[in-house]
């Protein structure tokens, strides 16, 4: 009796451990079923979309811009310069004007990304007095000798290229999506490489090579700070590494939600840009976007 009792105990204690074996294998195979799911990237598209989105809010702002060339030589030369940014009806605007120093105040240029994606830039240049509409192949052409092409300082371009997603890994110790763009038209970039952060989508670098396929600039994003809810890098550096020179981006006094005319964004309106009372405003302190 007693040695029946014992065979019965130990078959139920069996019977309870394969019991609760079976079940921890299916919450186990659930939990890696969902984790592998969850770990699925996004679509490559999204990704890109999503880092453009990042960069250009469609909320308008208008912000203090202090521009620092590195020569090889060690040698720098700083500049001040205003930006303004709106989405309008047609498209979305994004003006920059250099207000400091004096021998190249004025300077402004503007840059319309259409609905379609493509995008149309106007330059004046106050020492030639007069407004100059950029060629599409001009884009490319450096911004008053520093290290930024026209194309660069304007709008991440999406209908002109493809793009791949090569992969996730740390960067700088922080999670990111490693995405390579290829232009249809590789005569200037052959291949943009971004790394792109997983949890706010901005770009953390961008590596551009040249024709030949070799690396020739990287660009950095750094101190991204949420401002007005929004978070922005306070600092962009493009470094060429064939000329062996660097044009740093200080960018303060963000505002987000300005009120920006409108009219701002002419092109015939180009020569009295630089004294738009929307610059005085924006040397105003402006909490985390305020020059250190």
């Amino acid at each position: 009796m007693r040695t029946s009792t014992f065979t019965d105990l130990h078959e139920k204690a069996f019977h309870r451990s394969a019991l609760w074996t079976a079940r921890m294998m299916v919450v186990l195979l659930t939990l890696f079923t969902t984790a592998r799911a969850t770990a699925s990237p996004p679509d490559v598209k999204t990704i890109v979309g999503k880092m453009k989105a990042g960069l250009e809010p469609a909320r308008p702002s208008a912000c203090r811009i202090d521009m620092t060339m590195h020569s090889p030589l060690g040698d720098s030369t700083p500049w001040v310069a205003r930006q303004a940014r709106k989405q309008l009806a047609d498209g979305s605007r994004v003006l920059t004007v250099i207000v400091e120093p004096e021998s190249v105040r004025g300077v402004a240029l503007l840059i319309w990304e259409r609905k379609d994606g493509t995008a149309a830039q106007w330059l004046y240049l106050p020492f030639v007095r007069r407004v100059r509409k950029v060629a599409p192949a001009g884009a490319y052409e450096t911004f008053l000798n520093t290290d930024f092409t026209y194309y660069d300082l304007g709008f991440v371009g999406l209908h002109d290229r493809g793009f791949e997603l090569l992969g996730e890994e740390l960067h700088n110790e922080m999670p990111a999506y490693k995405v390579q763009e290829m232009p249809r038209n590789p005569w200037y970039y052959s291949r943009i490489v971004s790394w792109v952060a997983k949890d706010s989508f901005l770009p953390l670098q961008r590596d551009y090579y040249d024709p030949a396929g070799a690396l020739w600039k990287t660009e950095r994003f750094e101190e991204i700070t949420a401002v007005d809810g929004v978070r922005t890098p306070l600092r962009i550096t493009m470094e060429d590494h064939d000329e062996r020179t660097k044009t740093e981006l200080k960018v303060s006094a963000v505002r987000y939600d300005a009120t920006i005319p409108d009219e701002l964004f002419d092109p015939d309106k180009l020569p009295q840009v630089v004294s738009h009372p929307l610059w005085s405003a924006a040397t105003s302190p402006a909490g985390p976007g305020e020059p250190k």
